[in-house]
């Protein structure tokens, strides 16, 4: 999500993070494998924290609330809705993040993308400033503009590295499908439906290699987003999808969300 977004608003974002009085010292290893489904449950469960704050600044023109996360038989929708005349950005939208950082490992998320002009909706893993580290950032990224595509990109060591805007085969604001990414400490390889799509070499590419947070979020694109995710009209109202997302470290087997449901 930062990928596109000026630094002064990332350092924003990440520093009202630390103001919700989560423990440093919590977070300071890396957790372990976990598997969150959605789709078969009426909350977050433990390890996740929901964003409720507004970045005041022009770049920026979604505040997240709670209020634009609800539960659905298909999992947990993440909205993006106008503003109130009296609140101080255009846009609501929402915003749910890891308290406890992840490193290398399988991540995968089940989910369906937002559609709209200037609407993103993504997962990513994150860190920056903020949290004491260089930017380092791995991104899925759906821009509502055109569904049949997807964002992949990564930072590494504060350096925005070049993105890729890449043909899925179908529409992800259709239906759900399943997205994963392999980060190793010699590689990144970004997966759709089970079948490699697009990956970057340590030998030839600079990595990240921080440990950082999952976030995933709907919002809207403005002005300083215009030439990448378009510009949001003011009336503008979607809907991401999200039913489940999971991690595990290397070598280990812990369940997915790619796995069979027990009992399903």
């Amino acid at each position: 999500m930062f990928s596109n977004v000026p630094v002064g608003v990332q350092r924003a974002v990440a520093g009202v993070a630390l103001a919700t009085g989560v423990a440093l010292a919590a977070q300071a290893e890396p957790e372990g494998a976990f598997l969150s489904r959605f789709d078969t449950q009426d909350r977050l469960g433990e390890g996740w924290q929901v964003s409720h704050f507004t970045i005041r600044t022009d770049d920026f023109r979604t505040a997240w609330t709670r209020d634009a996360i609800a539960w659905t038989a298909e999992g947990l929708t993440l909205s993006l809705l106008p503003a109130p005349e009296e609140a101080e950005t255009p846009f609501h939208g929402a915003e749910v993040q890891r308290v406890r950082r992840t490193h290398y490992g399988r991540y995968e998320v089940e989910m369906t993308a937002a559609r709209g002009m200037g609407v993103i909706s993504s997962l990513f893993t994150y860190t920056g400033p903020y949290y004491g580290d260089p930017q380092d950032e791995i991104d899925f990224e759906f821009l509502g503009r055109d569904t049949t595509k997807v964002w992949v990109t990564r930072f590494a060591k504060g350096e925005r590295l070049p993105g890729q805007w890449l043909d899925l085969g179908f529409d992800a604001a259709d239906g759900p499908h399943l997205y994963a990414f392999d980060w190793l400490p010699d590689r990144i390889v970004w997966y759709v439906d089970g079948e490699e799509f697009f990956r970057v070499e340590g030998e030839d590419h600079t990595l990240p290699d921080i440990p950082g947070r999952i976030m995933f979020n709907v919002w809207a694109g403005g002005p300083a987003q215009a030439d990448w995710s378009g510009v949001a009209p003011e009336d503008m109202e979607a809907q991401a999808e999200y039913r489940c997302i999971s991690y595990r470290p290397p070598e280990s087997s812990a369940p997915m969300c790619s796995d069979p449901v027990p009992g399903g």
